[in-house]
């Protein structure tokens, strides 16, 4: 099957990626690439010349995905590997690069979210309901946000959170769905949109039992067993406005509330899994405020406030809390002249964490500048620069990284653009590595890295208009904060890691709309990933050069998507292959090959319009894990009625 999609790929050269689609003008028989915006590196760029590969996520991949969370979206990209630990309510992390989730940024427009107490933050508790759009730019970027911007930066743009002008519109919209797992869900959004302010309310809750079939090896034979204490409840609400006082002023508010309640079953070892529980409350609200002095002179300023509380419980010997609170504001200048492009900005993040496992030091204020520009040399090439320093006043410790960058355009007739970029960035010790009770170091310093990124983006005929994006990416991790054990038997952290990176990244897309009633998407996407511990623990540490674990060696995602008149069918392909479950390479995992897909009808009359979604995932059955332990359902299946009126 492997070789099958894989010379799938070459024959057919497309790829998952609808960011930047092509146009053709018939009587010139030219092709060109979609100029779309997008604010991932804080300016408003188109992503043809931006100096890093800029992957979009389109509201219509969004509608189109099977799943209802953030990490269901973000698995269908190429450029992402997601770690997940079991079904929808189970925790789901990022890798971008070869690096872990606390190498990677997750934004929501534009603002942190990142946890200061781990440094990351579980996909799984944002909903797909109120996601516009995501932008995902590779490599390291910390000259502009600072701590986390490692690997790359997720920016997560909200419904609502545009700006353009709205007819005087009200929409209400129902859905309820149920699938396998004795899984139900409804939610309800309104919407109201004017010249002069907009706003949108949603609120959801799904309900599972989580007990899904999986295949447990115990040795002897492979046995058919249902996931025990898995059941989940999760409720989102939120509300997103935007009040636009005159032509130079307005106003934009965001606020977000998610509960989830869900048992947790653990490690597979063939014994019924122990009473675990976990309840998380996080509330999220950002203030926008943009003034428009003149058309070159732009001041936004955004205020943060996010308060998070986790309980995990394990009857009746473990019961640990951790309140997250952080308040932040981050005002930042955009100049627009003729030829140059210049935001600078000033940032203050006071971070606050109680919890009986840490310190009750456990907080942080810090302070950062940065400066950023670009400005055209010649017509067709851009340069790029960045600079920030942080402050942390728990570390007494400056962190100070930079950036340069270039996009060029070499022919004027061809669709081509070339870009690179160099610099270096940093990830801050997070509260757990700093004060976790009798194992912190609070000595620890930032870990730093050097990145660079070269590629290109292109458009060409073969047959059919064909949009290539391919990258290399070069990280060399130094002071990597790794835990140890110590004589004391407890493990503690130090700044003794360092890792090199080399990741190939290839992306081939195709999207047309054969008529007004046929639009076609083929789409695919390959990675190779090389990621490799390169530092001893101690002498003799038979981990080092060996690669890190759980991370693919290669992967290959398809996907197709048909939309004819009022039906849509959207199928989804996943390889992932060769992966290790341990530091020295001696447990590899199996490679497994996972088909998803979903099939859409909609119907409008007397102004409503019906859609009806059947989603299946895993239609191949496939018995598989992403972590070693931890089985994933097998073939299961969903289906959403919802009305919009």
């Amino acid at each position: 099957m492997i070789k099958y999609f894989f010379g799938l790929l070459l024959a057919t050269s497309f790829l998952f990626n609808d960011k930047l689609y092509c146009q053709s003008n018939d009587s010139l028989n030219t092709y060109s690439l979609d100029n779309i915006v997008v604010t991932a590196t804080k300016f408003e760029i188109d992503a043809r010349y931006s100096p890093n590969r800029i992957e979009i996520i389109t509201s219509n991949q969004i509608n189109n995905s099977n799943g209802n969370r953030l990490a269901d979206i973000l698995n269908n990209s190429p450029a992402v590997y997601i770690k997940s630990y079991g079904s929808t309510a189970s925790l789901k992390t990022i890798s971008l690069n070869g690096l872990g989730a606390e190498h990677t940024l997750i934004l929501i427009n534009g603002v942190k979210i990142n946890s200061f107490q781990n440094g990351q933050i579980d996909l799984s508790l944002i909903p797909k309901e109120n996601i516009e759009r995501i932008e995902i730019a590779n490599n390291g970027i910390s000259s502009i946000y600072g701590s986390e911007a490692v690997g790359g930066v997720v920016n997560i743009i909200t419904k609502n959170s545009n700006h353009n002008l709205f007819d005087n519109t009200i929409n209400v919209t129902g859905n309820a769905g149920y699938g396998s797992f004795n899984t139900s869900r409804f939610g309800v959004s309104l919407s109201s949109r004017t010249d002069e302010f907009n706003f949108g309310v949603y609120y959801s809750n799904e309900k599972s039992d989580g007990n899904f079939d999986y295949y447990f090896n115990n040795g002897l034979e492979r046995i058919l067993k249902k996931r025990e204490n898995a059941a989940y409840n999760l409720q989102d609400a939120g509300i997103n406005s935007q009040l636009i006082f005159n032509s130079k002023n307005r106003l934009i508010f965001y606020s977000a509330y998610s509960f989830q309640n869900k048992q947790v079953p653990g490690i597979e070892t063939g014994t019924p899994p122990s009473k675990t529980e976990q309840k998380d409350k996080n509330w999220n609200n950002i203030i926008s405020l943009e003034n428009y002095f003149t058309e070159r002179l732009i001041l936004k300023t955004n205020f943060n406030f996010q308060n998070n509380l986790m309980n995990y419980e394990i009857k009746p010997v473990i019961q640990s809390y951790y309140k997250n609170l952080v308040t932040s504001i981050s005002p930042e200048l955009n100049i627009k002249l003729s030829d140059y492009d210049i935001l600078t900005g000033y940032s203050f993040t006071y971070a606050d964490l109680k919890s009986n496992e840490v310190e009750n030091k456990s907080r942080r204020y810090q302070h950062a500048l940065f400066i950023s520009g670009s400005n055209y040399v010649i017509n067709d090439l851009k340069l790029f620069a960045s600079f920030r320093v942080d402050h942390f006043s728990d570390l007494k410790k400056n962190a100070f990284t930079s950036r340069l960058g270039f996009n060029f355009k070499p022919l004027e007739k061809i669709a081509l653009n070339l870009r690179a970029n160099v610099g270096n960035n940093f990830r801050a010790p997070t509260f757990n590595d700093l004060y976790w009770k009798e194992s912190g170091n609070p000595n620890l310093k930032p870990e730093r890295s050097f990145n660079f990124e070269t590629g290109f983006l292109g458009l060409f005929e073969l047959l059919i208009p064909i949009q290539f994006d391919f990258s290399f990416t070069y990280i060399n991790a130094k002071d990597k904060i790794i835990w140890l054990p110590q004589r004391n038997f407890l493990w503690s952290p130090v700044n003794v890691g360092s890792s090199e990176t080399k990741n190939f990244l290839l992306n081939l897309s195709y999207n047309q709309k054969i008529s007004e009633q046929l639009e076609l998407r083929f789409n695919s996407g390959i990675n190779f990933i090389n990621s490799k511990k390169t530092n001893e623990s101690f002498q003799g540490d038979p981990t080092k050069d060996k690669y890190f674990p759980y991370l693919p060696l290669q992967s290959i995602k398809l996907g197709v998507m048909i939309d004819y008149k009022n039906f849509g069918i959207h199928l989804f392909y996943t390889h992932t292959g060769k992966r290790f479950s341990d530091f020295e390479n001696k447990k590899s995992m199996n490679q497994f090959n996972i088909l998803d897909g979903n099939i859409t009808f909609d119907l409008s009359m007397l102004g409503t319009k019906t859609s009806l979604k059947f989603e299946v995932n895993n239609i191949t059955n496939t018995d598989y894990q992403t972590i070693s332990g931890y089985p994933m359902p097998l073939r299961n299946y969903f289906i959403t009625l919802s009305i919009n009126y």
